[in-house]
């Protein structure tokens, strides 16, 4: 009995520090913003995604050893589809917060011209 006292003892207090620091913590990979955001939150939150991004194109020019034409080229197709998403964004945080409304306006922009995924026909 004196043990199960002594652990709930210890435990409520470590319990209630880990609660209140994970309340404090940014959103990690896989939560979702909460919506209406500031528009630097949205900007920021843009701003990662599109930095993994790059990282993940220059990964794969340099796992395809593609030649300088070929990964100029995908740079290019990059960089003009980040500004249509980019101007989508401006829009959206020109009165210094975004909706959820406009945040799906902007997603819309993000995924035009983008092929669904890699989803095969399993019938």
């Amino acid at each position: 009995m004196n043990r199960s006292l002594l652990a709930s003892l210890f435990a409520i207090p470590v319990l209630t520090f880990a609660l209140g620091a994970a309340a404090d913590e940014p959103a990690k990979h896989g939560e979702h913003l909460q919506f209406p955001v500031p528009a630097a939150t949205f900007q920021s939150h843009h701003d990662a995604r599109v930095a993994k991004i790059r990282a993940k194109i220059e990964e794969r020019i340099a796992e395809k050893k593609l030649g300088a034409d070929e990964a100029k080229a995908m740079r290019a197709r990059f960089e003009a589809h980040e500004a249509k998403v980019q101007a989508a964004i401006t829009k959206a945080t020109a009165d210094g917060t975004v909706t959820k409304a406009e945040a799906d306006e902007v997603r819309k922009v993000a995924h035009e011209g983008r092929p669904e995924g890699h989803h095969h026909d399993k019938r």
